[in-house]
């Protein structure tokens, strides 16, 4: 009988032994896929464009910039057009996490000159600038709430004390690459000027360059031109900016990373306990097999086997679950934040789920396998 049909012979005899070991594998690897596929959306940090810097405080994303930088920026060489943008916040309809999105005051001159690639009709653009209380939005966002061009909403301020109150929509954009982007609301900057009587404060200025090797003179320049300043900047490229807004609630790779790394150390000990008392169950087995005439190496070759049987089942249990899964936690995600709409099964975690199976298959298994090839047959039959 062929080594490898004799190990799966092995794994059947204990069908629930197997079967719960095989589920406690699939459910490490799952929370692992999910796990890293989250860190992965974090890092392609969707929606970034490798010629987009952002210039923000140097003292946190909360502290604003005078206005007088604008035309300041404008000057370094090879900026080909800047926008502000202000983080407004605010509540509409209610505070639960399926009503939040993004809510940015801007100017309609520049945004679509730093963000090309949202496309909305030149009509629609020229009746948005010239509106101080209209709005445009994301055609996603739009859809979501029904929302049609005339459209009059109200948002509840907070962090800004006063509301956008009737608001009209006089815009839908859409952007067909990033689909996630669609989900924003863009308001003049002027009628927030207007409402808090504090006019010239800006939150953050995306630039776009005219190439992504322009980055790093262009970040060195900003930063240089106002480092004698009372407000000093920090400049940045638009990805590193995305994650640093988002890892504000706190060091999610750290936490992804232990939770990770806890839960494959854990699974590894279970599965390499449950492996050594199957081995020591059927010592008087494997004195048999070597009477018969198996060598040390076949007997090794068939316990391990049977643990990367079980690792490698596990993970592909895992990783399908996985791959069901994703999408729905992608959906759910990105309601709080956009970059979450990236959340998928890609290729790298496949293989990083997939190369843990075999790792702990192969690494709880070979200890026992070790022990029992090296036994003696005199040794095996005394312990029965």
């Amino acid at each position: 009988m062929a080594i490898g049909t004799l190990a799966l012979k092995n794994l059947k005899r204990n069908k629930m032994r197997t079967a719960l070991t095989l589920l406690s594998v699939a459910s490490a690897l799952l929370l692992l896929c999910l796990l890293w596929a989250f860190l992965e959306a974090m890092s392609s940090a969707e929606g970034a464009d490798d010629t987009r810097v952002v210039v923000r405080s140097a003292v946190s994303l909360a502290t604003t910039l005078p206005e007088a930088y604008w035309p300041r920026i404008e000057t370094i060489p090879h900026v080909q057009a800047v926008t502000p943008l202000n983080w407004y916040q605010g509540t509409y309809i209610d505070d639960r996490p399926e009503n939040f999105f993004p809510r940015f005051a801007t100017d309609p001159a520049t945004l679509f000159k730093v963000f090309p690639e949202y496309q909305m009709p030149e009509d629609q653009k020229q009746a948005w600038a010239a509106e101080r209380s209209a709005f445009v939005a994301g055609k996603a966002l739009a859809d979501k709430y029904g929302w049609k061009i005339g459209k009059s909403i109200t948002i509840k301020g907070d962090i800004y004390p006063f509301d956008l109150k009737n608001i009209v929509l006089r815009g839908i954009y859409s952007v067909p690459a990033t689909p996630s982007q669609e989900r924003q609301l863009f308001f003049h900057r002027k009628y927030m000027e207007e409402a808090i009587g504090n006019r010239g404060i800006v939150g953050t200025y995306f630039l776009r360059l005219d190439s992504p090797d322009s980055v790093p003179s262009v970040v060195s320049t900003a930063e240089k031109m106002f480092e004698n300043s009372d407000a000093q900047v920090r400049a940045e490229t638009e990805k590193a900016f995305n994650l640093s807004f988002l890892e504000m609630i706190g060091n999610i790779r750290l936490l992804f990373g232990a939770i990770g790394l806890a839960v494959v150390i854990s699974i590894f000990f279970i599965t390499a306990n449950t492996m050594a008392m199957a081995a020591r169950e059927r010592t008087g087995e494997m004195a048999v097999l070597k009477t018969l005439g198996f060598s040390g190496n076949q007997v090794l070759t068939l316990v391990v086997l049977e643990s990367l049987a079980v690792g490698i089942f596990g993970a592909l249990l895992g990783c399908g679950l996985a791959f069901v899964l994703v999408g729905g936690l992608a959906k759910a995600a990105e309601k709080v934040f956009p970059v979450f709409s990236t959340i998928a099964m890609t290729p790298k975690v496949w293989g990083i789920g997939l190369g843990v199976g075999l790792a702990i298959g192969l690494l709880s298994g070979l200890v026992p396998a070790i022990a029992a090839s090296r036994m003696r047959i005199a040794d095996a039959l005394r312990r029965i």
